[in-house]
């Protein structure tokens, strides 16, 4: 006995049915290939980034190291010198974002786009309807 396919089986519905009512139905589409839709998104990064007192103040520290109120004085010019601030930059990073995804059914090679990876195969829906 023939083995008898589920298209034959559809199309033989769909002629009991009448030509008036589309059948529909899913099977599946061996995969192709599949390639991953990248994406780049960024975010926001906070560092701190602080500024260095000029030189002379540094000099005149290691010079005046036995006079402690010139110690004073210099520690509180070089502290006054070394300011801080917070810098935002934004990071970028690569994402996948989807799928492109190239199949075969019926003859026909089609390309879509998924959330996922289908793997080898992927389910379609097939829709059957007379010719008008």
């Amino acid at each position: 006995m023939k083995k008898i396919t589920q298209i034959q089986i559809l199309l033989l519905a769909w002629t009991v049915n009448g030509l008036a009512n589309a059948i529909e139905f899913q099977a599946y589409a061996p995969v192709l290939s599949v390639e991953p839709v990248m994406e780049t998104r960024y975010q926001p990064v906070t560092r701190r980034v602080c500024t260095e007192p000029d030189e002379s103040a540094r000099e005149f520290s290691e010079v005046a190291a036995s006079i402690g109120d010139d110690i004073r004085r210099q520690t509180q010019r070089w502290q006054q010198q070394h300011r801080c601030r917070n810098v935002t930059e934004q990071r970028a990073s690569e994402h996948i974002s989807g799928y492109r995804v190239t199949y075969r059914y019926g003859g026909e090679t089609q390309t879509t786009r998924l959330s996922y990876d289908p793997g080898e195969r992927m389910p379609v829906n097939v829709s059957l309807s007379p010719m008008k």
